[in-house]
């Protein structure tokens, strides 16, 4: 058996090296800095409670695991820094073992992204997250290799996401709202909930493709989700790309609010706009006829840059919105009615000039 350090260091020779030039693809600070600064989360792994006792395979799928997770969160900008500590093979548990720098946006979020590591959750680390003041350029040499595309789905399970139905409050027993079912993500429609990414995104391109196995009916991807459970005690504060049968890529104002042209057409009168319960929240598509019949394979592209979010279906463009009121946020996906297939979620990063807020402009 490999100790900690001899496994861990392989695979952290790729993603260790700096650069000292702007980072183009970093996500950038919030408000600007006037010293070029901004805050990080350090993310300090200790040796866990199975660190000395869980050996064979289960340790080795959960090492594996952990360098595929690494790799993972530096392909989405998450993981930026990693590298082992010099700590000696029979050091007792609590020994700093190495660390991560992770670009998130709060102590949550990073928590977060530390349970997605097999590692942790089998026990042979611990996390303890500090908040770091520093350089807001730091990113990895070969940068672009983390704009390549990352499946959100892994076609086996829901690992990295996580479902919020409020029927099953309390520890009640009911059918589970998703599963996996023959190498696809199934949304049952019913009870209604969310799945929910356990990571925070921002600055991305997301091609999900998903079909109507029975009756077709209600679904949508919803687009930097934050407060659970914001409207009507089930839908999280987001802006929703709207999946129903008929009205794929309707905009619908959670919490938050987005522009678009001819926004009275589309929208309403002016006065009856609103993100709550009540307003006029719904923000019509471009187009008809770009969903294919039931039981064939739809294709929906959305695209999150800055402010502004656009919305493809089988090519076709059906919205976009500017000036929206969130830049990030979870990625979630709705049980609302009638059970829906998704063969790929998949996620790409997008580099280059981004609105970070209304009326501003910043190069990454």
């Amino acid at each position: 058996m490999h100790s900690h350090r001899t496994t861990f260091l392989p695979a952290l020779a790729a993603l260790a090296a700096l650069t000292g030039l702007p980072a183009q693809s970093a996500k950038p600070a919030e408000p600007k800095d006037p010293y070029g600064m901004r805050t990080w989360y350090l993310v300090l792994l200790l040796r866990g409670p199975a660190y000395a006792t869980l050996t064979g395979p289960a340790r080795e799928k959960a090492m594996a695991g952990h360098f595929a997770n690494m790799r993972r969160l530096a392909e989405l900008g998450t993981l930026r820094l990693a590298g082992p500590f010099g700590a000696a093979k029979q050091a007792p548990q609590g020994t700093k073992a190495g660390l991560f720098l992770l670009d998130v946006r709060s102590r949550e979020e990073a928590e977060k992204a530390c349970q997605t590591d097999p590692s942790v959750r089998a026990g042979l680390f611990t996390v303890e997250v500090l908040s770091w003041y520093g350089p807001s350029d730091i990113t990895y040499r070969g940068d672009k290799a983390r704009t390549g595309a990352v499946p959100l789905f892994n076609g086996k399970d829901l690992a990295g996401w996580h479902a919020d139905v409020p029927a099953a409050d309390g520890g009640k027993q009911v059918p589970a709202s998703f599963t996996v079912r023959n190498g696809l993500l199934v949304s049952r429609g019913t009870p209604a909930g969310h799945l929910i990414t356990d990571a925070s995104y921002r600055d991305y391109r997301l091609v999900v493709e998903y079909r109507w196995p029975g009756k077709p009916g209600n679904c949508g991807v919803l687009v930097h989700a934050s407060t659970p459970r914001m409207l009507y005690k089930m839908f999280p504060q987001s802006i929703e790309c709207q999946m129903h049968h008929g009205n794929a890529g309707d905009f619908w104002c959670i919490g938050e609010d987005i522009e678009v042209p001819d926004m009275e057409r589309r929208r309403g009168p002016k006065a009856k706009w609103g993100v709550t319960e009540g307003k006029a929240r719904r923000i019509r598509n471009l187009t008809d006829g770009s969903e294919k019949a039931p039981g064939e394979w739809n294709r929906m592209v959305i695209e999150c840059r800055g402010r502004s979010i656009e919305v493809w279906v089988n090519g076709d463009k059906v919205n976009s919105g500017a000036r929206c009121t969130a830049d990030h946020g979870h990625i979630a996906i709705q049980a609302e009615g009638a059970e829906c297939e998704f063969r790929k979620v998949e996620l790409t990063r997008l580099a280059g000039v981004a609105e970070s807020a209304p009326g501003k402009k910043v190069v990454r």
